[in-house]
């Protein structure tokens, strides 16, 4: 029974970790500001944590790339028994009492034999370091790596901070959209309620009814459509901030906190993202023709080698006596090795030299390329920024003239100057250009943000 209930319990544990491990990474607030979705997607994102991940690898790789100097140190033992024990060997001192002889005394040089023993132990080490200008190449290889993915992690940070900041004011352009279809349903159902009011009285027409009510019947599903998208991009949205789903949750802001400046600095200090990558797959294609080259130049290696022999080392009295050991090699070498077969005419070398030379020609044209391009690509987003401003301009003064032009028309159409059918378009199109001219903000941020977002700085 208490097996069985341990089981049980065993396996709760194990049914709330799994779980534990599907939920998210956070609870969602109950409001969010820019500012604390731009550090929870800085926290939570999948795909940054994958770009901090490589940046710490090469980092740790880069600040240990010294260890190329590092000296290559080997230790070896081994035991053996001889045949035939050579008489050259250093003997084995061991207490042994001898047969003397009629007439003869023991001395005291008699109470020890020295002899040779079958048993050796045999005893290696080895320290060898290099000295090549291949190291050096090495470690700069590895200081480009880092710097390189510390681009793409800048990049990826760049490009998150203006998702989540693209994302964010969609959201409250979207709310605002939605509030507005909210008042121009009360509106139509009111003014459906009142054309109703004034058929029935036989003071207005049964068409002016009819189109009120119809007006106000399609703009309800209109607004569950909008409803269900915003849903669904917030949940996508806090998605990407690592949150758990959180229908409720309230963004603070408005578009007015966020108004994108009429010019975007350009300084010459300033270099896109794509040129410096361009830059460091130039000195990083430089650097490894460098470092395959360098295989031509000769090293210097400087070793210290010692292999000891004891023989006899069954006794402690053999080990620690310093006569019984015996060094056959060894010493302090000092040599200089010169590689000369990538001279040879189709060598590996030769190949190699040559892929990398013609990678290096391309990573050159591909950075010249890069810096062109750059330069096409912010001028055509700057002049996009500018449209926009103009567009910005233009809606606003229509979405103002409409806004007059509806409350106009009705105070008429209460007057009864007009037909309900004029009131009608009026709001739609008082609706429409307010919508237009979030729209049009909203894509001027975006504009904005994605230029910003590929600068360094």
């Amino acid at each position: 029974m208490r097996d069985s209930l341990a089981r049980r319990a065993a396996l709760l544990v194990a049914a709330l970790c799994l779980a534990s491990g599907f939920a998210g990474a956070e609870e969602a607030p109950g409001t969010l500001t820019l500012g604390q979705a731009e550090a929870a997607a800085l926290r939570n994102n999948l795909g940054l944590k994958s770009a901090y991940l490589a940046e710490r690898s090469k980092r740790r790789a880069e600040e240990l790339s010294f260890n190329k100097f590092y000296p290559t140190i080997s230790a070896d033992a081994g035991a053996m028994r001889l045949n035939e024990v050579d008489p050259s060997l250093v003997g084995s001192s061991y207490s042994r009492a001898r047969s003397l002889a009629p007439g003869e005394t023991l001395g005291n040089d008699d109470t020890f034999y020295y002899g040779v023993d079958r048993n050796d132990l045999a005893l290696g080490l080895s320290v060898r370091e290099v000295f090549s200008v291949s190291s050096i190449l090495a470690m700069n290889q590895a200081a480009l790596a880092y710097q390189a993915s510390s681009l793409d992690r800048l990049r990826a940070e760049k490009r998150m901070r203006a998702s989540v900041k693209e994302a964010f004011y969609r959201l409250i352009v979207q709310k605002e959209t939605i509030a507005l279809e909210k008042a121009r349903l009360a509106e139509a159902v009111e003014d459906a309620r009142q054309a109703k009011a004034s058929y029935e009285a036989g003071v207005g027409s049964e068409l002016d009814y009819l189109g009120a009510k119809a007006d106000a019947e399609s703009l309800a599903p209109d607004l569950r459509s909008m409803e269900t998208a915003r849903s669904s991009a917030l949940a996508q949205f806090q998605d990407m901030l690592g949150f758990d789903p959180r229908p409720d949750m309230e963004l603070e802001g408005t578009l007015d906190d966020e108004a994108p400046p009429g010019r975007v600095d350009d300084s010459p200090g300033r270099t896109p993202l794509d040129v410096l990558a361009a830059r460091l797959s130039l000195d990083s294609a430089r650097s490894g023709l460098k470092l395959e080259e360098a295989s031509l130049l000769p090293s210097l290696a400087l070793q210290y080698k010692a292999d000891p022999v004891l023989n006899g080392p069954r006794r402690w009295a053999a080990v620690a006596d310093p006569d019984n050991w015996s060094q056959s090699s060894g010493g302090l070498y000092l040599t200089l090795s010169w590689d000369l077969s990538p001279l040879i005419p189709g060598s590996d070398y030769s190949v190699r030299r040559r892929a990398l030379a013609e990678k290096l020609e391309l990573a050159a044209e591909t950075a010249a390329r890069a810096r062109t391009s750059a330069g096409v690509e912010v001028a055509s987003r700057r002049a996009a920024i500018a449209d926009s401003l103009a567009k910005i301009e233009s809606a606003r003064r229509i979405a103002e003239d409409y806004v007059e032009l509806y409350d106009k028309t009705k105070i008429a159409y209460e007057v009864g100057t007009v037909r309900y059918l004029d009131l009608q378009n009026a709001g739609i199109s008082s609706q429409s250009s307010r919508i237009r001219l979030l729209e049009e903000r909203l894509n001027l941020l975006n504009l904005v943000c994605d230029l910003e977002a590929e600068y360094a700085d």
